[in-house]
């Protein structure tokens, strides 16, 4: 089902100076660095994800702090997972806060992975 009511994004604001040192990468496009602009005006990157697409938040000095807000239609569900464990679930216009010391994985509800397709499970 590709229903345009489900198609998934986020908004990243990036809230201190180890944001500028934060990587966005996905499996389906190339790499780029958030940014940080200062304290009274914080950077908002608007990142559109895909329904087979994974997004990874990785830092790669300091402690990132970050807030996502899911983006899309009224069904549409991000799914965020820390790479150390632990999962959140943002609907639209839904926030939640971050401090990465680790990576965070994106996906959105319906993505399968390469070969996952539920066609002959099992069979030999």
């Amino acid at each position: 089902m590709t229903d345009g009511s489900r198609t998934n994004g986020f908004e990243i604001r990036t809230l201190n100076q180890d944001c500028d040192r934060l990587a966005v990468q996905s499996s389906v496009a190339g790499t780029w660095f958030c940014s940080y602009r200062g304290k009274l005006l914080p950077k908002k990157h608007e990142v559109g994800i895909g329904q087979n697409e994974l997004v990874v938040l990785r830092p790669y000095q300091g402690k990132p702090v970050i807030e996502l807000r899911g983006l899309g239609g009224p069904h549409g569900v991000l799914i965020v997972d820390r790479a150390d464990g632990g999962t959140r679930v943002l609907r639209n216009g839904q926030k939640a806060l971050f401090e990465l010391d680790c990576a965070l994985v994106l996906k959105t509800e319906q993505f399968r992975p390469p070969g996952r397709d539920g066609a002959g499970m099992g069979a030999v």
